[in-house]
């Protein structure tokens, strides 16, 4: 049967052709790995962002978790992952700094699916953890979130390679794209319901 006229997705991004971005990235080469574990709620989530960083890093992986996190999920590494996620038990992202670049691991979900990822997975609790500091707002203008600061994953990904490479420019072309599809988005829906929705102030 074929696909209803305007509702083929692309392979890539599995975005509908119409408002496919793949032509907008331009692969960069990450010196640290990025590795994503994905909620099977994001995957559904329309603009879901973790997949502009799967795609636009040549050194990534987004791997399904369905259950509890494990090393199996990912690339064998001589060297231990590092989680990074807020908490009382984290250390400042810029310790990395100094260290032998290693696995960089993302949680892509919400706040409340991630914190019950990281209790329900002893390899995510036995990792060592470090935590984004002073962190800009988001540029994610169509989420409601508990506080200015919460990064989308993609954010996340681009401020800490920004920070452990020490290049912050060097990633933002990855943005750029996320804000394309947030205008597409906002165009969609119209400036009314943005404003009345999403808009503060």
């Amino acid at each position: 049967m074929n696909a209803t006229p305007g509702r083929e997705r692309c392979p890539r991004c599995e975005r509908p052709r119409s408002s496919c971005y793949c032509a907008q990235l331009h692969p960069v080469a990450n010196c640290w790995p990025v590795w994503i574990c994905q909620h099977p709620a994001e995957s559904r989530h329309a603009l879901g962002t973790a997949r502009i960083a799967a795609l636009g890093l040549e050194h990534s992986v987004m791997m399904p978790c369905p259950g509890a996190a494990n090393p199996s999920l990912f690339p064998d590494s001589p060297i231990t992952p590092a989680l990074i996620y807020p908490g009382e038990a984290a250390k400042p992202i810029d310790e990395l700094q100094a260290q032998t670049e290693r696995p960089l691991l993302f949680l892509d979900a919400t706040w409340r699916k991630s914190h019950r990822m990281l209790m329900e997975s002893p390899w995510l609790q036995s990792l060592p953890r470090y935590a984004l500091e002073n962190r800009a707002t988001s540029r994610y203008r169509i989420r409601r979130a508990s506080r200015p600061d919460a990064l989308s994953t993609l954010e996340a990904i681009v401020e800490t390679l920004g920070v452990v490479e020490g290049d912050a420019q060097r990633y933002a072309p990855l943005l750029a794209v996320m804000d394309h599809l947030i205008d597409q988005q906002i165009a969609h829906m119209g400036t009314e319901v943005y404003a009345r929705n999403y808009r503060k102030g």
